[in-house]
């Protein structure tokens, strides 16, 4: 079984927080939001969606 390495989504470099739901749908997970405080990256607690400053 081959495993897809996690998605990978750049934002604004203005952007302090982003929010994630797995994609929507059924394969999705609940809405969460995450804060970048003084990180460039932040990675989703469900689905390991890393979420990146430009």
């Amino acid at each position: 079984m081959t495993v897809k390495p996690p998605e990978i989504i750049e934002v604004d470099a203005d952007t302090d927080e982003v929010s994630c739901d797995g994609g929507g749908g059924a394969l999705g997970h609940p809405k969460v939001w995450y804060v970048f405080d003084d990180e460039n990256t932040v990675e989703c607690g469900y689905c390991d969606r890393e979420f990146i400053r430009k």
